[in-house]
């Protein structure tokens, strides 16, 4: 994938990635890609957030084996379409662990202050040529996954990003019109997708 600046073609050729070259990534570009996260918008500028950047493959391979449990038991033996080319975590170069601070129970807006950092570190690899990807089906394991991690009380995992360069050329992402998903003023439903 090659670098994009123009913003309007970088959110057309944004997508979920889940196959890297096995290519590593350098620090100087990695803390690039960090550096857009921690510029995100949160709730009353808290920045609640760290991220825990894995490349250590015995880590990796820790947190591969719980996300593959996770992953048996939402989807069983039935993956869902998309899910046959999916590396393992253990492969991928690099895995971010998004990480939140909670006060009480988390909740629907626990993450709503993180998230935007996340969007913005996945659009800035994408400047770069990079390709990733996000999951938040490892929270199936959440207490395993934070006492492989480390991460104290008070916390909590809202996402993990898969990033590396890509494993081949990926096109703009495809979307239905957008009249599919707009509605004005209240609910409708929208017109059958083509």
């Amino acid at each position: 994938m090659q670098p994009i600046t123009d913003i309007k073609q970088l959110f057309r050729h944004q997508r979920q990635v889940r196959a890297f070259a096995n290519r590593p990534v350098d620090d100087a570009t990695l803390n690039e890609v960090l550096e857009a996260a921690i510029h995100g918008p949160s709730a009353s500028n808290a920045q609640p957030w760290r991220f825990i950047v894995v490349r250590d493959p015995e880590v990796k391979a820790q947190l591969d084996t719980l996300y593959e449990a996770a992953f048996a038991e939402q989807y069983g033996g039935t993956p869902p379409p998309r899910g046959q080319d999916r590396q393992p975590l253990s492969e991928v170069p690099i895995l971010i662990v998004a990480c939140v601070r909670v006060r009480g129970r988390a909740n629907i807006a626990t993450g709503a202050s993180v998230y935007p950092s996340v969007q913005n570190l996945m659009l800035a690899a994408r400047a770069m040529g990079l390709a990733s990807g996000i999951t938040t089906l490892h929270r199936l394991k959440l207490a395993e996954v934070h006492e492989v991690l480390g991460i104290p009380e008070g916390w909590d995992t809202a996402a993990i990003v898969l990033l590396g360069w890509p494993d081949r050329r990926y096109g703009p992402n495809r979307r239905p019109p957008l009249e599919t998903f707009i509605a004005h003023d209240r609910w409708t439903d929208p017109p059958p997708r083509a």
